[in-house]
């Protein structure tokens, strides 16, 4: 009996340790690299505390060294903006070629799971295509 009760309580001590230990992993990703998508200039501001940081940048360093960073990450924008008709047929015709090797009942989960897809590619996008707020410049 108490060699049971020994198992049961190490078993439940690991499962809250694994609980535990996602929580906070999840926590500390969502503070440490705000850069996640759905935040309008994270990125940016992400890069400047960073660079601030680890190049001990002075104050008048900091305002040149953001405004080559928002210079940067508008000409990806365009340049993204540029290839999306690309990087759209692409996807289709992948999705196409997929669709071809599937049963109805997989082409049904498949549309499904390209919805979700889209829906998360466009929050993401939106996030990227966007220019930062004045109040989330650094």
């Amino acid at each position: 009996m108490n060699k049971g009760k020994l198992i049961v309580g190490v078993a439940l001590v690991f499962i809250v340790g694994v609980l535990v230990g996602s929580v906070g992993t999840r926590l500390y990703f969502q503070r440490h690299h705000s850069f996640f998508p759905g935040e309008h200039g994270s990125r940016t501001a992400f890069i400047m505390k960073r660079l601030s940081k680890d190049l001990s940048l002075t104050e008048e360093q900091k305002v040149a060294v953001q405004k080559i960073v928002e210079q940067t990450e508008e000409k990806l924008r365009e340049y993204f903006l540029q290839r999306r008709p690309e990087i759209d047929s692409i996807m289709d015709d992948g999705f196409s070629q997929i669709r071809q090797e599937l049963n109805d009942e997989q082409k049904k989960k498949l549309d499904e799971l390209r919805e979700r897809f889209e829906r998360r590619r466009h929050a993401r996008e939106g996030a990227f295509l966007k220019p930062p707020r004045e109040k989330d410049k650094f």
